[in-house]
């Protein structure tokens, strides 16, 4: 369970490497789209048949975004109760927290523009949280892991 753990650990912060390599990818190919003569507007965003360059780019980041990485961050707070890290499920579930409001400042910055700021600033926090907690598997000795106190 501990080696469940600490792959789910690292899953999610591959994941918000995935995310941030998504974005990029569709902010990049959008800008390239407009520099050739492409014109974007609601209507084209609507449509799913769109040539938007990066189109695919903002599909991943979205769909990734709202069901694989709160998914995997669901998963890995619930085999924390079972893996036997210390202090496994205080880390899982601040991850899972983070996830929780970065989903939150995904959607809402769709109404208030400057809140991408900090769901890119979180996104790194997570990245680091999920790191912590995938590594604390590894940082236990064997006694500490039976339980046992050092005296």
């Amino acid at each position: 369970m501990r080696s469940v753990y600490r792959v789910l650990a690292f899953v999610v912060a591959a994941e918000v490497v995935v995310q941030a390599a998504a974005i990029a990818f569709a902010v990049y190919g959008l800008g390239k789209w407009v520099d050739d003569g492409g014109r974007l507007d609601k209507a084209l965003l609507a449509r799913e048949d769109s040539a938007v360059g990066g189109a695919a780019g903002f599909a991943v980041h979205g769909a990734n975004g709202t069901m694989l990485v709160p998914l995997v961050a669901l998963v890995l707070l619930v085999v924390s109760f079972f893996a036997g890290v210390p202090g496994g499920v205080r880390w899982a579930g601040v991850v899972f927290a983070l996830v929780v409001v970065q989903a939150a400042l995904g959607f809402l910055g769709q109404g208030v523009p400057a809140l991408g700021a900090l769901h890119g600033a979180n996104a790194l926090v997570l990245f680091g949280v999920a790191v912590m907690a995938g590594k604390r598997v590894g940082s236990t000795t064997v006694p500490e892991q039976l339980g046992a106190t050092r005296g």
